[in-house]
């Protein structure tokens, strides 16, 4: 019988098509956190916390309950979601969901950790260009595609890590601050290059990671009337547009007098 993991690709693999030849159809096609690898990777990734080993069965359920989440607390909260609420949304009995987390704290651990991972994926990824100016671009360009595959996660814990334990509201934090310094450091190399100016490389790096924040929690703002399900080479074209418009915005902050 064939396994659910038959094909998975490694995640070790994304990121070997050359960067410069990277389009959305391209990175859809490379990259490791969509579809059933998504739920296998956080199946593999968080073994202490889900209790059953059955494979198939795992990450059935945990797509499941993730998709449930995401519903649920975008009406009425995670603060507020119990376990209950998403055995009524899944269908699934309490026994089912406890095999695969022991309390709701569990669902934003996985969420942050692919959140994580899919941030620290594109950083890699970007720094295979051939210039600093190149990776920066290049980054932006390959969070703007993950953060599309992966909106609901991005948004969820933008959104609930306050009501998350102190620990975890740290962890949640982190990931934005490490996005921040990867910007930062690569702005300060070219000013020590003399390939950028600026006199504040921390704010140019934050308005960069707000900018792109503002792509995955603020669609109206950044995209006008939403429309969900759009073929590729539309949703490609919108975020081309958009990553036009960052880029323009951040070479003028960087670039020399």
């Amino acid at each position: 019988m064939t396994s659910a993991l038959d094909n998975i690709v490694p995640i070790s693999q994304f990121g070997q098509q050359p960067v410069e030849l990277a389009s959305l159809a391209s990175f859809i096609k490379s990259f490791p956190l969509q579809g059933e690898q998504l739920y296998a990777t956080v199946f593999h990734r968080n073994s202490e916390i889900v209790q059953t080993q059955k494979a198939r069965l795992a990450i059935a359920n945990l797509e499941k309950i993730l998709t449930a989440t995401f519903e649920v607390s975008a009406t009425s909260g995670f603060d507020r979601m119990s376990l209950r609420d998403l055995s009524r949304q899944t269908g699934m009995s309490m026994g089912a969901i406890y095999s695969c987390i022991s309390k709701k704290e569990d669902i934003a651990i996985m969420i942050a950790d692919v959140v994580r991972l899919s941030s620290e994926l594109t950083r890699q990824h970007a720094m295979q260009s051939d210039s600093l100016w190149a990776s920066i671009e290049q980054s932006i360009r390959f969070h703007l595609y993950a953060s599309s595959l992966l909106q609901p996660w991005y948004f969820f814990l933008y959104f609930e890590t306050r009501s998350l334990p102190e620990e975890q509201q740290r962890d949640s934090k982190q990931i934005e601050l490490d996005g921040i310094q990867s910007f930062e450091k690569h702005i300060r190399d070219g000013i020590d290059m003399g390939e950028f100016a600026t006199n504040d490389p921390r704010m140019v790096a934050n308005t960069i990671v707000v900018l792109l924040e503002d792509w995955y929690l603020k669609p109206w703002k950044t995209l006008g009337p939403w429309k969900r399900n759009l073929a590729i080479d539309k949703q490609e074209q919108q975020i081309n547009n958009y990553h036009q418009s960052i880029v323009e915005q951040v070479r003028k902050l960087l670039a020399p007098s």
